[in-house]
């Protein structure tokens, strides 16, 4: 596949998403001269094991990661109104914001690639991201409609292989990408910026590491990260 000056745009339920889903393709898109763009659609402050993680230590996170994996341009979804959960906003709010009302909206930047989470997971967040994300990618018959040539899911550590959705099945990776041990030990180091989101033996550089062994496994090479392809149109 030809990387070459393509347009990236991932759409993340949440802050570190983009990392532990698409480190790999993100830094293979900048090497090669595209543009990376990021959409997050929640940053609300939510509470766990007794205490809170609030949305400004979460956004100065992901400016962190952003700036070192320079990131062309984001964008947090309902930011000033605290919105927490994705499932509790109209589904037509975010598929209309996806498509038209962010600044990084499909209109505005006109991805040739673009990565959504997968469904397969165990966070109600992620499930609706990618409902919403296939809606508002679909292919309207319009001759000036803009479609991107790319559409990829991608997994993270803790949803490979349990989800509300596994009786239908479970994340199947169609395209791989190979990484080399300094690109992991990196991907671990970019998501160890996002301290508030570690989580011991679910979330962290060990797992991150597990299943890119699992992954590089499946295609002969010492790691990997994996997707789902959707839809791909070479040229």
């Amino acid at each position: 596949m030809n990387f070459d000056k393509e347009t990236l745009l991932v759409i993340a339920p949440h802050a570190d998403d983009e990392i532990l889903g698409c480190y790999g393709l993100i830094k293979k898109i900048k090497k090669n001269g595209g543009k990376v763009f990021i959409q997050i659609l929640t940053l609300g402050g939510y509470s766990r094991d007794n205490d809170v993680v609030k949305k400004e230590i979460w956004k100065k996170e992901f400016l962190a990661v952003s700036n070192l994996m320079k990131i062309d341009e984001f964008d947090i979804a309902f930011y000033e109104n605290n919105e927490k959960h994705l499932d509790t906003i109209p589904q037509h709010l975010l598929i209309e914001y996806i498509t038209s009302k962010s600044k990084v909206s499909l209109q505005k930047i006109n991805p040739t690639i673009v990565a959504i989470p997968t469904i397969f997971s165990t966070h109600q967040d992620h499930v609706q991201t990618y409902k919403i994300s296939l809606a508002a990618l679909r292919t309207r018959p319009k001759p000036n409609s803009f479609s991107p040539q790319t559409i990829l899911s991608y997994e993270s550590p803790e949803y490979h292989s349990w989800s509300a959705y596994s009786e239908f099945g479970q994340f199947s990776p169609t395209f791989f990408l190979e990484l080399n041990k300094r690109e992991i030990t990196e991907k671990v180091k970019s998501f160890s910026l996002y301290k508030s989101q570690f989580r011991k033996n679910q979330r962290d550089g060990e797992k991150i590491i597990s299943l890119a062994k699992t992954r590089g496994d499946e295609i002969g090479v010492n790691y990997a990260e994996s997707y789902h392809i959707h839809k791909i149109n070479m040229k």
